[in-house]
């Protein structure tokens, strides 16, 4: 019966983190959306507690009841998929009425979230009261059992807890989890009704249980049954509030350091869950008989005090330790599931014990009830709604008023201060003086701490110290980023922690940092050259629009830059008050945008506005970037792009900001991939190093310089563009990555991203620990190797561009492809005068489209060691790119070894040259000179020996679109 309450336990996790999910969807990601919730599930739970709980000791069969509760929450939960897309349909209609009014939307949120998950929430509050009562028929220990039963349960909670967030969702999605879970819960179910037959049976064989002479009675004058229940109850209503305060506070730090990814508050709610069940095991003991009294409440509460001042003075060690040890880590997968380990036994210590101190509340006083008792499942059901309901109102407290007043430390301060007031209460009235005297004095030494100097608190949580890569990390770490670094902005939010941050000695053209929950999201001077072309490039797309979205405020910059713009009305969607405040500080940077006339902030999840609002747009701008922050990955959707394509003009553009930087090719192929499954005409554009900028459109558009000088004739814009330097229309197209000629073919078939099946949420955390850099598009580059697939006026524009012009573009602001920015860099630095020619030369090979023919070395640099065949196709190659009348002989060469290997000819192995980049070489030179069908054998060629060659189905891809004949 343990294991079947273990499982139950499990499942019901599972559905909270899953349900969770699906209603994030519906109604958006903001605090107020997840608070309502949290309430009704929690709710819901506390209701079956009392509902159920109340009947529970007058059913002849409990365990029976309590099987067929575990059948009737799996198949709610098995169906759940489509009541959703039912009450998804009511949202939208009902919702879209009332998008302007924040409570009543908020109302309607609550409405639904009742409908969906107050009867299966009802039915899960409903279980440990009916064992309660069934173990009070089969056992005279009880009490003890279900304190038992109970830690149990929170155990296989955290099962749950970790199978959703790091296993099920990502390998089977959500349906296939809720539903291979709700037939788990079936199975549970059957399995407690069968036993429930047998043990029935067994029973009537046996006499009633009879008093276990270990388990100690009330003294007389002890307990008061009915004021003990009520003084119970209002201790596990205290305590259940403090400890989920405590959660939502110290998750929150540790975000901080950790970095805010779904797994790392994985962690930390597997570590809170932990903490209870493992208070609960402690209780349930049999050695704890002799401490099973009221005033073991008090040693418990003021432990957990102590432990919560601990960590408020503690919170830059605890940084710092966490930083020093993953110093140790390999940033591989390994490293990757020890990283795992390591923040949950920091979870452990920081959230799991006091947690497992102030859980161990509730089963303790459900041993101390017992005795006094003949209806168990009542009192068990009455004090778990109790601890239910105080668990609400802690989240409540904490998240709308105490963090937001007062900040996550002077929160924590509170909490440690009331839990040892209230010791100090209960031991008042057990006439216990010195403990009394103890809790005052522990709150006093709480309040001293917390009134002192916090600084180090902040710079803390500001730090974005989970991002740190360096081998040796100093104990003074924080203290020397005190000395450098300013804090002129910082808010605990109920959504998010934001900053903002300048260097302290930086006196002329500072740069001012946004930070949000330690991640820098926008600054006045680094990221600028990708919030000015995230503002511009779709305009240059569609340079008459009037209407715009965009969806994320941050330092308002590419908002503000819109304005330059003859755009008539500007909606941004925003759902993190405190982003608003911070921005004020770039105001000289976003020409107020917050405060202009054109300009309407809905302090809203930007899903959700597109969602229920019926306006179209002419571009409709996305600026989250991070898809490893926890939520972010919602807006890389096939659904969410399909949304944003429902609310396009006919022709409108759809821009998205993505960064490279800790992601890996996989995961850059499957936004590309995700994008382009919606938007078939895209364009790929990098921004500045480390960011590319996806323009898409069900229609394509012209993008040429005479399009672009419509731009530059605005005179805001084009001191925007020429600050970033793209001092002339033709210069914007040294940006350009990909044109809607080639962008199509780059991502490929492979899986994308959706709602259903969230795999970025999972794979981009594992990139950013990695540090991973996707490179790969760049392979698809129309400035270097796929240079002679341009557009012919695209490849004329940049091969005539002067040097002054060419260096400015590259100038503060440089490029994400690395092999471009090593030829500028080189290039710039070997200029020399032959003939009235430039002249580049000792490079290494690499074509770019800059490039004059004179500067490619005729002989290319052969590796020592090199084969025959390695050497015969880099001439080959070399005979191409230098001596264009010759180009054929090179391909024919190319050719001649590929068709070896390809025909068996030519067993030994290819150990050091690529089939698909020499088959790629061919198959392009033959395009350039109008060959379409030769180049169509040379990559059927170069496929026979490398077939998953990812250059090679590109140009397949290409040929397929551009050259095949209808």
């Amino acid at each position: 019966m343990l294991l079947l309450f273990f499982c139950s336990g499990a499942t019901a996790l599972i559905y909270e983190v899953v349900w969770s999910k699906y209603l994030a969807l519906m109604f958006g990601s903001t605090i107020q959306a997840q608070t309502v919730v949290l309430a009704v599930f929690m709710g819901g739970l506390a209701l079956g507690n009392r509902l159920i709980g109340s009947r529970a000791d007058f059913l002849r069969h409990p365990l029976k009841a309590y099987g067929y509760l575990e059948i009737g929450i799996g198949l709610f939960a098995f169906f759940f998929p489509f009541l959703y897309e039912s009450a998804d349909q009511v949202f939208v209609s009902l919702g879209s009425k009332v998008l302007e009014h924040g409570l009543v939307l908020l109302g309607l949120k609550a409405i639904l979230s009742v409908c969906l998950l107050l009867l299966p929430t009802v039915l899960m509050g409903g279980t440990l009261p009916l064992v309660a009562a069934w173990l009070q028929k089969e056992s005279s220990d009880a009490g003890r059992r279900s304190a038992r039963f109970y830690s149990v349960n929170s155990l296989g909670a955290v099962a749950g807890a970790g199978l959703a967030g790091f296993v099920l969702v990502k390998q089977l999605g959500m349906v296939s989890t809720l539903q291979m879970t709700a037939l788990a819960n079936v199975l549970v179910g059957a399995v407690a009704i069968v036993l429930s037959r047998r043990i029935s049976a067994a029973s009537e064989a046996m006499p009633s249980p009879s008093h276990d002479p270990t388990h100690p009675l009330p003294l007389p004058g002890e307990l008061d049954s009915d004021a003990s229940l009520a003084w119970a109850s209002v201790i596990v209503a205290v305590t259940g509030g403090v400890s989920m305060g405590l959660e939502v506070l110290a998750s929150r730090s540790l975000a901080l350091i950790f970095g805010a990814s779904l797994q790392s508050f994985a962690v930390m709610l597997m570590a809170f869950i932990f903490g209870i069940g493992a208070g609960g095991a402690v209780v349930a003991s049999p050695r704890f008989s002799r401490f099973q009294k009221p005033a073991t409440t008090v040693p418990l509460m003021l432990c957990a005090a102590f432990s919560v001042a601990i960590f408020i003075v503690s919170i830059e060690e605890w940084a710092i330790l966490y930083a020093k040890a993953r110093t140790g880590l390999a940033q591989t997968e390994t490293g990757y599931l020890f990283n795992a380990i390591l923040t949950s036994a920091i979870a452990i210590l920081v959230i799991g014990l006091p947690a497992g101190l102030l859980g161990a509340v509730l089963p303790l006083w459900i041993r101390i009830l017992a005795g006094s008792t003949t209806t168990l499942g009542d009192r068990v059901g009455r004090l778990l709604t109790w601890n239910t309901l105080g668990a609400v109102a802690g989240v409540l407290l904490t998240g709308f008023i105490l963090m937001p007043g007062l900040g996550v430390r002077g929160a924590l301060g509170v909490f440690a201060v009331l839990v040892a007031m209230f010791a100090a209460a209960t031991s008042w009235v057990n006439r216990q003086p010195w403990p009394a005297a103890f809790s005052v004095a522990l709150a006093g030494v709480v309040v001293w701490i917390w009134l002192g100097h916090g600084d180090e608190w902040k710079h803390t949580l500001a730090s974005g110290i989970f991002r740190l890569r360096t081998a040796e990390v100093p104990w003074d770490l924080i203290e020397q980023r005190r000395r450098l670094v300013d804090l002129v902005f910082y808010e605990d939010g109920p959504d998010a922690t934001v900053s903002v941050e300048t260097r302290s000695k930086q006196s002329s053209n500072r740069d001012y940092v946004l930070r949000v929950n330690g991640k820098p999201d926008a600054s006045a001077q680094g990221d600028l050259s990708t919030q000015y072309l995230l503002a511009h490039l779709p305009i240059m797309a569609r340079p008459q629009s009037k209407d715009v979205f965009v969806l994320g405020f941050g330092s308002g910059i590419t908002a503000g830059a819109l304005l330059g713009h003859p755009v008539e009305r500007l909606t941004i969607a925003e759902n993190c008050r405190p982003v608003l405040e911070a921005a004020k500080i770039f105001e000289p940077w976003n020409r107020g945008v917050a405060t202009n006339s054109r300009a309407r902030i809905r302090l809203e999840d930007g899903r959700t506005v597109l969602k229920l609002s019926p306006e179209k747009y002419d571009i409709i701008i996305s600026e989250p970037s991070n898809p490893w922050v926890a939520g972010v990955a919602s807006v890389f959707t096939k659904e969410f792009y399909e949304l944003a394509s429902s609310r396009l003009k006919e022709g409108g553009i759809m821009a998205q900001w993505f960064h490279m930087y800790e992601m890996h090719d996989g995961i850059a192929f499957l936004v590309l991939r995700t994008f382009a499954r919606v938007f078939p005409h895209l364009e790929i554009w990098d921004s500045q190093e480390g960011d590319i900028v996806l323009l898409g459109s069900h229609l394509p558009w012209k993008s040429f310089p005479e399009v672009f000088r419509e731009v530059f004739s605005r005179d805001d814009p084009r001191s925007d563009l020429e600050r970033i330097g793209l001092k002339s229309p033709e210069a914007v197209f040294v940006r350009q990555v990909a044109s809607q000629r080639t962008a199509f073919a780059v991502a490929g078939d492979g899986p994308i991203q959706s709602d259903a099946f969230p795999v970025l949420e999972y794979a981009a955390p594992k990139a950013f620990y990695i540090a991973a850099l996707a490179q790969q598009v760049f392979l698809f580059d129309e400035r270097t190797w796929q240079m002679d697939l341009a557009p012919e006026e695209k490849r004329t524009i940049l091969r005539s561009l002067p040097d002054e012009l060419l260096y400015a573009t590259f100038g503060n602001y440089t490029f994400s492809n690395r092999e471009l920015r090593s030829y500028l860099q080189w290039r710039s630095s070997s200029f020399q005068s032959n003939d009235g020619r430039n002249v580049y030369h000792a490079s290494p090979f690499f074509p770019v489209v800059f490039r004059p023919a004179e500067s490619y070395p005729l002989v290319p640099e052969i590796p020592p060691n090199s084969t025959s065949e390695a050497t015969d196709l880099l001439l080959a190659q070399a005979l191409i790119f230098t001596r264009p009348t010759l180009w054929e002989e090179g391909v024919r060469s190319i050719e001649k070894i590929l068709e070896a290997r390809a025909s068996g000819k030519e067993k030994g192995a290819i150990v050091d040259w690529l089939p698909g980049h020499f088959a790629s070489v061919a198959a392009r030179a033959r395009l350039t000179h109008g060959d379409a069908e030769g180049a169509r054998r040379d990559v059927e060629l170069g496929l026979k020996i490398v077939p998953d060659d990812i250059q090679l189905l590109y140009l397949q891809r290409i040929i397929e679109r551009h050259y095949t004949q209808p």
